[in-house]
């Protein structure tokens, strides 16, 4: 009984550590994901973030992979609504499940610059974040494709999509505007509407 109320102490503390970092991450970027701040975070000994995770990048790759995992999970969702939605849904629709495929749940304004911050951070942190981004993009890409698809959208390129709705969000993050996702929303609409055809 001992052993099993420590090792869900431990599995639970591990989980506070990743959240809070991921939240950090998010927040600030990759910058803000130090030992001594993710254990403030956390409310954990500063060297309890060493026992999880032996280095920096374990937890950033760490926060990664938690990150894209419930993007994916959020795709999914949407993959089985556009499955399971018998009329062909108009570009609005499928823009906005789009951009719950690229950015997952959370499309409040700070949550999306959070996602493009820590997306950009990553990426020149090191060639192993880099790597699993690229695969996580693979996955991306491909649920976005199957998106298209179901919606009857199968001239429009995925990749094109998805570098419109990033870029968008992108060019309103740099302005410091409001209004993130809906702006992202009519623009991914407006080329799916141009090239449904």
């Amino acid at each position: 009984m001992v052993i099993a109320g420590t090792q869900a102490r431990a599995v639970e503390r591990r989980a506070d550590i990743l959240a809070a970092a991921c939240e950090l991450l998010a927040r600030g970027g990759t910058a803000a994901v130090t030992h001594r701040q993710v254990a403030e975070k956390a409310g954990v000994p500063n060297g309890s973030i060493r026992y999880y995770f032996a280095t920096r990048d374990a937890l950033l790759t760490a926060c990664v992979e938690d990150i894209e995992s419930r993007r994916d999970a959020e795709a999914r969702r949407v993959l089985a609504e556009a499955a399971e939605d018998s009329a062909r849904p108009g570009p609005e629709v499928t823009a906005q499940r789009m951009l719950r495929v690229i950015t997952g749940r959370g499309l409040e304004d700070a949550e999306l610059r959070g996602t493009l911050c820590w997306l950009v951070d990553t990426t020149r942190e090191n060639a192993e974040l880099a790597t699993v981004l690229a695969e996580e993009r693979i996955r991306l890409e491909g649920q976005a494709r199957e998106l298209l698809r179901l919606s009857g959208y199968t001239r429009v390129p995925a990749e094109l999509v998805i570098s419109l709705g990033e870029g968008v969000m992108f060019k309103l993050h740099v302005e410091n505007r409001t209004g993130i996702a809906r702006e992202t929303v009519a623009a991914m609409a407006e080329l799916l509407a141009y090239r449904r055809g």
